[in-house]
């Protein structure tokens, strides 16, 4: 298999793990955020705590089966908390700010989580969080 190859397949593969753990952690997040936000609590702050249970979630699944990595995770935790809380922060703040512009919360919400996951999560996830260690198989 020529390089190019073996790193589109690879690219790929992490890619649709990694969406699908994505899907499995924002219902997590959905959940929360939404049975808070009906529940009277600010936007913003029910979309910071739906984030936290989505974030143990994202961090658990894409570590073990998405990007599969291996070892030592206490550096990949310390990457991944900087990344969850910059994330966090964008959600948070889209949301409360499309919410006080007049969106609905669920489109806000859906939006807003479209925009963050394609821009920032899944690029740091895959080249900053879970890195490849050269010469190291996953």
């Amino acid at each position: 298999m020529r390089d190019s190859d073996q790193a589109h397949a690879l690219l790929t593969g992490s890619f649709v793990r990694s969406a699908f753990v994505s899907v499995l952690a924002t219902g997590t997040d959905f959940v929360v955020a939404s049975l808070l936000s009906r529940a009277l609590l600010a936007s913003s702050l029910a979309t910071f705590v739906g984030c936290a249970a989505g974030g143990l979630v994202a961090f658990t699944v894409n570590r073990g089966w998405a990007f599969r990595s291996r070892g030592n995770s206490g550096p990949e935790v310390v990457r991944f908390l900087g990344v969850w809380a910059t994330s966090a922060l964008l959600n948070s703040s889209g949301v409360g700010w499309l919410t006080h512009a007049g969106v609905t919360f669920i489109y806000a919400w859906a939006l807003v989580r479209v925009l963050v996951y394609s821009a920032w999560n899944y690029p740091l996830l895959r080249w900053f969080v879970f890195r490849r260690v050269p010469g190291f198989a996953r």
